[in-house]
């Protein structure tokens, strides 16, 4: 992921993606929180207030937040696409997404408009800002990728996704929902959840696997074809949702990617070519796992709720492997900073975060997860749920400030003070 002809000149400092970072697991706690005290019946029906505040917590607080530190850092490494003033670009996307996470989820819980009206401008601010920097960039990068072009498609997919959910949230400021709200509704949760999240982690995917885990390339085809399919698939659902024709002969396409894409993501890590133990594999493979899991009840409607759905989609799928990511991306940024700045006695990148705490942070996730799906049909363990899911969040964010904390006290000492680190 991270090439060799990467500079410091290049990075943006260490400071911008990383307090994307350590907001993430701050908002997981606030979810955790709203899950622990508000009725199972109300956070599982996806038309209430709450669930609909959960969900952004989730999407805005969670995932963009992740997303958005991380792409900060990817573009000049896998696109060459070299953000101007990266601190003022950090600073205001950050504040704007914290601003507007926040007031979009509470005028939802609490039912105060002019919270919407805030959440809204701020969450506008966020989203136009980092877009507009981002599309640009990479549609100047003249040396295409599978992996560029991936991203390219998740930027525009991002924009839409943003503008559909403005209509959405206008129709909430003026109570005037119409007669097309469903049809937006509909296109919103699946530009989010396929063309925002999903298509970006795939087209990462097709070079972090290879270089992280010294694993198989994915095939070609698969890494040319797919993400412009389900790219296509998109645009071609908000024309089915408008016409009302029946989705789901594009759902069974969906799944059939979807779950091949997972099939050669697990094929690729159970067969590196240097079979070395790595813990952010059980991210990876969990996530995966759980995506095939999430797909298969999508496509049959297993249960009337889409409580459960949403949990090993959002939980399993995409927190897990976002979590796995960050255990990667803090301790190779912090190894490159100091050694970059002339650091002679560093840590090794393994050595920023220990494993056994990371081991301890899967299990109360993977816990966590397991008691959400668990409480649909015993529901008072959604309070149990709630606790795991509270801790695993709390282990995320200490696990991530140690190995931050391990860097600032290194960066402070004599780079050739061979007593920095011991």
């Amino acid at each position: 992921m991270f090439n060799q002809g990467l500079s410091l000149e290049q990075a943006p400092p260490i400071n911008v993606p990383i307090k994307f970072f350590l907001s993430a697991p701050i908002f997981g706690v606030l979810l955790g929180l709203l899950f622990l005290f508000t009725p199972f019946v109300e956070v599982s029906n996806q038309y209430s207030y709450a669930a609909i505040a959960a969900v952004h917590l989730f999407t805005l607080g969670i995932l963009s937040m992740i997303i958005f530190g991380a792409m900060q850092q990817m573009m000049p490494v896998l696109a060459g696409s070299v953000i101007k003033r990266p601190l003022l670009f950090g600073n205001v996307v950050h504040t704007s997404l914290v601003l507007g996470t926040l007031g979009l989820c509470s005028s939802f819980f609490f039912e105060i408009k002019m919270l919407l009206h805030l959440g809204v401008l701020f969450l506008s601010i966020a989203f136009l800002f980092f877009f507009s920097i981002t599309i640009k960039l990479l549609f100047k990068v003249e040396f295409l990728t599978s992996t560029v072009k991936a991203m390219r498609l998740f930027s525009v997919s991002g924009l839409l996704t943003f503008f559909l959910g403005l209509f959405l949230g206008i129709s909430h400021m003026s109570g005037n929902m119409g007669e097309n709200y469903t049809v937006f509704l509909n296109s919103h949760i699946l530009f989010a959840s396929f063309g925002f999240a999903a298509l970006l982690i795939i087209g990462v995917s097709f070079q972090v696997i290879p270089m992280f885990y010294v694993a198989q390339d994915f095939a070609k085809v698969v890494q040319n074809k797919m993400p412009l399919f389900i790219f296509f698939l998109l645009f071609l659902s908000f024309f089915f949702f408008f016409f009302k024709i029946n989705f789901f002969i594009l759902k069974i396409l969906f799944v059939f990617i979807f779950i091949t894409y997972s099939y050669f993501g697990l094929k690729s890590l159970n067969n590196r070519k240097r079979p070395v133990f790595d813990i952010t594999l059980w991210y990876w493979k969990l996530s995966l796992i759980m995506f095939i899991l999430s797909m298969v009840l999508w496509l049959f409607d297993i249960f009337e709720s889409s409580f459960i759905l949403a949990v090993v989609f959002a939980f399993g799928f995409l927190y897990s492997l976002l979590q796995g990511m960050v255990y990667k991306i803090i301790p190779f940024l912090s190894w490159f900073h100091l050694s970059s700045k002339g650091h002679f006695s560093i840590p090794t990148i393994r050595e920023f975060i220990e494993e056994k705490n990371i081991k301890y942070h899967f299990f109360f996730h993977s816990a966590s997860i397991l008691f959400f799906v668990l409480s649909y049909f015993i529901n008072s363990l959604i309070y149990l749920a709630s606790i795991l899911f509270i801790i695993s969040n709390l282990m995320f964010f200490t696990n991530c400030l140690i190995g931050v904390k391990k860097y600032s006290k290194i960066a402070k000492k004599d780079p050739m003070d061979m007593s920095a680190f011991k």
